[in-house]
């Protein structure tokens, strides 16, 4: 057994990481704190941080009444004053390590603004200071502190935080079984990206093969049978002297026997989890390959391997305190784990959705957002509507200008002033909400309170605002109406906030990755960790193929170049891929409409072309995500295309893709970048349809006609004429007979 000594680590992040709100973070009025989440991954032992802030403070503050008072975990560890005749600062701030926790840290910015000694209006403008989080740094020296690696310990590895790995190496055997490289290696790759929770995890992959030659020895020393099994059961294949990062060996019993010492292939009588320490290698002159943490997970078939690798995604780590498992039974369903996501036409309680009461204490502005998971195809009818159920108090002296706002997705829906000077308390305070404020995927509820301090009438004569308090007990609760299933396709806005079509909870079906070379392995493999982190959970029947030009499954990706891409995929869509591009004017009807908008010109008339263009031209270094309906499956589904000049730019791309600030801006149905700052373009070019219940076409056409209006009323315009015609010859023919009893 050898120890998992690892050397100190020292990672230095911008603030604006740590921070949802734009680069500059801006306290105002005469108090006002701001609190950013570090997190600090597992098995991490903090030996030195600290904090570097650029500040910025209004000229008219009072010289050592204006304080920024800096707070970790709730223990103060820096006071810095504001100076007007300083504006802009800096100042470094040490963090004592022993404040550190894993997990979650706080860190808070309290400020105290004055511009006099006494009679400050708390609201006055020129009450102010900033944080610049961008020129701003934190630098944290770590080292593992965990000596022996159990599986226990495989989330802090992964998990989001300093520390953590942030890339994975996947190893299988040249002749592993296809049952492994295509369905266990997606199976792993998504097991580990949903470790890393909201993170990206980029995944790399090699295949070893048996004829691998072995290195030049001094001269020295010779070859021998018990040293070349010394050095086939290291971690030879990572070509580094010291393992730093854990790596995965996944296939079957028999393939791996060469890389694994006996008392491990001895284990292997099952679905097999195990995590090890590979041996060092060590020659007379000294270690040669250092010993690497290595996950395994293997079986002696390839369904065992699939089971392992399966077992992986779902299994809580904490439960499994022991170094290796092997799984016995499995009665866990092929669909999707739904546990995350509200059905439809039932009632919970906030307690249910995973939050507690929530107490406001104090003056300020506090706000409080509750994250509703519905089906990505979750359908409403325009008539439907969502109950909720409140339970909430406020105490007394609340003073004016207390009030309480409920918005549900950025849209107001509710306020209600807090204006009872001796406070109330509400049990089942119903409030209906139209359901089309509700979209499938995620949604938030916000409730936005703020507490004023009771006036006194007299000048300068303030009340504190300590004894304010707002309660929300989380025995409130939502009632959701009743939902068809199905959502017009493509979408990327869809796609990036629930990974739909290919996490479905209505249903279970194939998603395949195709890939035109073993090269975009890795990129192929690092996208199927980012659909079950979008999703919140393994896709079970995920797949990867390196055939193309086979029939496709219903919703497929496709990773190519442009002259690998198949033909068929290549035409009959508004922007082509292959060699010879083809773009839409509509893209530049966009980008001409958008100048026209910013510059305000009324004389102008909007651009609308149609048609396409055409060049002989490479992508460069861009890379390409298009999608469309699928031209290749008998059944109505999704084609997700992903293109690059050469699988090396693609699989940079892919990672790009995957990061969290490129990820979430992701929209229409063309989407093209360079980095993983900002897109090139976004937009929609592909004629949309609707995806949703095989047996249900009524749920498609209204989605239809709700997406087309002008069909509607043409169709009701002709109602009306046909009704109005039938009825002018009924009054006729009525006319007629009259005339003839006369």
């Amino acid at each position: 057994m050898f120890g998992d000594s690892q050397a100190a680590t020292t990672s230095t992040t911008a603030l604006s990481q740590y921070s949802a709100m734009p680069d500059i973070l801006r306290l105002q009025g005469k108090r006002d704190e701001a609190t950013l989440s570090i997190p600090l991954a597992g098995r991490q032992q903090v030996q030195s941080a600290s904090l570097k802030l650029a500040l910025v403070s209004s000229a008219a503050l009072v010289k050592r009444r204006s304080i920024l008072n800096v707070r970790f975990n709730n223990a103060t560890i820096g006071q810095i004053m504001f100076d007007p005749e300083r504006p802009q600062l800096s100042s470094k701030v040490q963090i004592p390590p022993q404040l550190w926790r894993q997990g979650f840290n706080t860190l808070t910015f309290a400020a105290s603004h004055h511009y006099a000694s006494q009679c400050v209006d708390g609201g006055a403008p020129e009450l102010w200071s900033e944080i610049d989080l961008q020129r701003s740094s934190l630098t944290v020296t770590s080292e593992r502190s965990v000596q022996t690696a159990r599986l226990q310990d495989l989330a802090g590895y992964f998990g989001p935080g300093i520390g953590a790995q942030r890339q994975v190496m996947l190893i299988s055997a040249e002749q592993a079984a296809p049952g492994v490289v295509s369905h266990a290696l997606p199976l792993v790759a998504q097991a580990l990206a949903l470790r890393s929770q909201y993170a990206p995890l980029k995944v790399q992959h090699q295949a070893l093969s048996p004829q691998t030659s072995l290195p030049v020895l001094p001269a020295t020393q010779q070859w021998t049978e018990k040293l070349t099994e010394q050095y086939y059961q290291s971690s030879w294949y990572l070509n580094q002297t010291a393992g730093q990062e854990l790596h995965v060996l996944v296939g079957v019993k028999d393939t791996l026997a060469k890389y694994l010492d006996k008392p491990i292939q001895q284990k292997i009588n099952g679905p097999f989890i195990g995590i090890e320490q590979t041996r060092p290698f060590t020659l007379e002159e000294g270690t040669r390959i250092g010993a690497s943490p290595r996950l395994i997970v293997s079986g002696r078939t390839p369904e065992e391997v699939q089971q392992a690798a399966r077992t992986l995604g779902i299994m809580d780590d904490a439960l499994n305190p022991d170094r290796s498992i092997v799984v016995t039974g499995d009665t866990s369903g092929p669909a999707l784990s739904a546990g995350n996501v509200l059905k439809p036409d039932n009632t919970y309680t906030f307690a249910q959705i995973g939050y507690n009461d929530v107490v406001f204490r104090g003056e300020n502005k506090f706000q409080k957002a509750y994250e509703l998971r519905l089906p990505a195809d979750f359908y409403v009818p325009e008539s439907a509507s969502v109950k909720l159920e409140l339970d909430f108090a406020y105490g007394a002296a609340v003073g004016p200008g207390s009030m309480m706002n409920i918005m549900v997705n950025d849209e107001l829906v509710h306020g209600r002033p807090l204006s009872n000077p001796n406070g109330e308390a509400y049990r089942g305070y119903q409030l209906i909400v139209p359901a089309r404020y509700l979209q499938g995927g995620k949604n938030t509820i916000d409730f936005e309170v703020t507490m004023r301090a009771p006036l006194t009438g007299q000048a300068c004569d303030e009340v504190g605002g300590n004894h304010m308090l707002f309660q929300l007990q989380s025995s409130s609760a939502i009632t959701l109406p009743e939902a068809g299933s199905v959502v017009t396709q493509p979408s990327l806005t869809l796609f990036k906030e629930t990974a739909y079509p290919f996490a479905q909870t209505t249903d279970s079906h194939a998603n395949g990755i195709y890939m035109t070379s073993h090269q975009m392995t890795g990129a192929g493999l690092t996208l199927a960790g980012k659909l079950a982190q979008t999703a919140g959970a393994v896709i079970p029947d995920l797949f990867l193929s390196y055939e193309t030009a086979q029939t496709l499954s219903g919703n497929a990706f496709v990773l190519t170049t442009p002259e690998q891409l198949p033909a068929d995929l290549a035409t009959g869509y508004g922007a082509s891929l292959s060699a010879t591009k083809q773009w839409p004017y509509k893209m530049q009807n966009a980008l001409h409409n958008r100048i026209h908008k910013l510059t305000g010109s009324a004389n102008q008339e909007i651009l609308q072309l149609s048609g396409t263009t055409s060049q002989q031209s490479t992508l460069g270094e861009m890379g390409v995500l298009s999608a469309l309906q699928n031209p290749r499956t008998d059944s109505t589904g999704s084609l997700y295309i992903v293109a690059a000049q050469t699988p090396e730019i693609l699989t940079q791309r892919v990672y790009d893709l995957v990061s969290l600030s490129l990820w979430g801006q992701m929209a229409g149905d063309f989407f093209s970048w360079q980095d993983a700052q900002q897109p090139l373009v976004a937009m929609q070019v592909a004629q949309q349809f609707e995806l949703g219940e095989p047996d249900n076409r009524w749920l498609e056409l209204r989605l239809w006609l709700s997406n087309n209006p002008w069909y509607w009323l043409l169709a009701v315009a002709a109602l009306i004429l046909l009704c109005t015609t039938v009825a002018v010859m009924l009054l006729r023919r009525r006319n007629q007979a009259v005339t003839e009893d006369w």
